[in-house]
């Protein structure tokens, strides 16, 4: 069988489907290329260490189905479970891009996260954040509002 038999033989019969998941992609593309990307490094990172994904469930207290919907790209993560599975994996999943902000993001152990000694200390180089992140511009500080009288 050559490809183009093989393509025929698998096509969707409807195509609404193909349409569908299109649109889906399309709409959600803003949060599921880090979906994507969060995937893709757990799956390096299972891969380096040995880990299935029955081990990793049981690190993070859920169902195998979960870690295989999770590893297929196609989940809004919440905070808590990329923590979760920044902590299970000894990796860093988000905390690269925090860097610019003056966070010292550790990828071992519970230290070294946002409510550490390191959260206090300046932004690399003495930078201010605005010159680190780019497209980042501070709001300005509002001060006290006058004091309104009634009549």
């Amino acid at each position: 069988m050559n490809t183009l038999d093989f393509l025929r033989a698998n096509e969707h019969k409807d195509e609404r489907v193909f349409i569908t998941q299109a649109q889906y992609l399309k709409s959600n593309w803003s949060w599921l290329k880090y979906s994507y990307a969060i995937a893709i490094k757990i799956r390096r990172r299972m891969k380096e260490s040995g880990i299935t994904q029955r081990q990793l469930a049981q690190q993070l207290g859920c169902s195998q189905q979960h870690i295989s919907v999770l590893l297929g790209g196609k989940s809004n993560m919440t905070l808590e479970t990329i923590s979760k599975l920044e902590h299970a994996l000894s990796m860093d999943l988000i905390g690269d891009s925090l860097k610019g902000f003056g966070y010292a993001i550790q990828d071992k152990g519970d230290v070294g996260y946002l409510n550490d000694s390191a959260a206090d200390k300046p932004s690399p180089s003495g930078m201010s954040t605005s010159e680190v992140v780019e497209g980042y511009t501070p709001r300005k500080k509002k001060g006290p509002k006058p004091n309104r009288q009634t009549r």
